[in-house]
């Protein structure tokens, strides 16, 4: 992936910075290479194949320069026992990936968020019920099958914001579409529910590459 793609991911994950109004959030991308690890992530790496290694890895090294820019020296980030980040305290954030380019966003700001990431690229067709489920996501994939994997980016970030929170591995029945028509345009923002209850606000982007920013919408009253 050239530089330049790498901007263009950058940027378009910065425009739904934006269009979400958050303002204490950093963010970046990072073309998938083979950067140096912290030496206490090593032990992330033993039993992983070379591919997961250099995606995992790019993705803590990008998340360690965020944190730099937040005025943190970030050590090892390791997993959580659910799989995800740990982050220093006072810190929230998430890491995705695909396989060409790593992408992260970082807060100091309370805000939960999940990122996910996506090659523009259909979804192979025989997976496409298992991701589309309720009537909502069939009508809004119809046969759009690069939709329909904009519709799975978009449940992966939003189980990455929730899980923090609820400690819940959600099948992709346990996040449902609520707003109709949006998987279809180049940019657009969504609602989502899930068996737990929550309500996930997720602005999305179809290009350069499919990019899902979700955080948890907090009703007043809550």
């Amino acid at each position: 992936m050239t530089p330049t793609a790498v901007d263009g991911v950058d940027a378009a994950l910065q425009q739904l910075l934006d269009r979400s109004g958050f303002t204490d959030v950093v963010s970046g991308a990072r073309a998938i290479a083979d950067e140096p690890l912290h030496p206490g992530e090593r032990a992330l790496f033993l039993d992983v194949d070379v591919r997961t290694r250099r995606a995992t890895s790019t993705g803590r090294a990008l998340a360690r320069q965020l944190l730099q820019h937040l005025g943190i020296s970030a050590g090892p980030i390791l997993r959580s026992t659910g799989g995800q980040p740990t982050w220093p305290t006072g810190i929230v954030g998430s890491i995705a990936h695909d396989d060409d380019v790593a992408v992260c966003v970082v807060s100091r700001g309370g805000v939960v968020l999940g990122v996910d990431v996506e090659p523009a690229l259909p979804l192979p067709a025989e997976i496409k019920n298992d991701v589309a489920i309720t009537a909502i996501e069939r009508a809004a994939v119809g046969d759009d099958l690069v939709a329909a994997r904009l519709l799975f980016c978009a449940k992966e970030a939003v189980f990455k914001a929730c899980f923090p929170i609820e400690g819940v591995f959600f099948e992709h029945a346990d996040v449902q579409l609520q707003t109709r028509g949006a998987l279809s345009l180049t940019a657009s923002t969504a609602l989502f529910t899930t068996s737990t209850k929550r309500t996930v606000q997720v602005a999305m982007t179809r290009t350069p590459r499919l990019i899902a920013l979700a955080h948890i919408v907090v009703r007043s009253g809550a």
